[in-house]
């Protein structure tokens, strides 16, 4: 019983000092927004969640009897994604304006808009770490984000 006790307190100190690691190279990688790869790779991110978003038959309700401009809308979804992963860029939304739209939404919009984040984010970003990264700064506000853009 003692040795088992033993093994278990390694395993535990292992793991905390494996995790340790992880968040220290993730947090010395710079902001989610370098580590995305800056201006550009958030344009493409941004234009291909609008694209995908608008093109997905579980959003149309989010677009019916609107002219949405997807370049206009890619730019400031762009700005909007800058801000939040901490680019210089300024956010055309505020936390208010952003948390109001996300009220409005259904979860099958709210789930729809999150799934077409991750597939476009998927396509700019190979590197797991930096999925993360970029996931936990804005993957709950993405569906609030749009919304409030479309």
């Amino acid at each position: 019983m003692k040795k088992l006790t033993v093994t278990a307190v390694a395993l535990a100190m292992t793991l905390k000092l494996l995790t340790g690691w992880a968040q220290f190279s993730l947090a010395s990688l710079g902001s989610a927004y370098q580590m995305l790869g800056g201006s550009q790779t958030v344009s493409s991110l941004a234009g291909g969640l609008v694209s995908s978003a608008l093109a997905d038959p579980r959003l149309a309700s989010l677009v019916k009897g609107r002219n949405v401009d997807p370049t206009a809308t890619s730019g400031k979804l762009s700005d909007q994604l800058c801000a939040m992963l901490g680019g210089s860029c300024k956010a055309p939304l505020t936390n208010s304006q952003v948390a109001s739209a996300a009220s409005k939404l259904t979860p099958a919009q709210s789930k729809a808009i999150t799934d077409n984040f991750e597939s476009a984010l998927s396509k700019v970003a190979s590197d797991p770490l930096v999925r993360e990264a970029v996931t936990k700064a804005v993957g709950n506000k993405v569906p609030g984000v749009l919304a409030g853009l479309l």
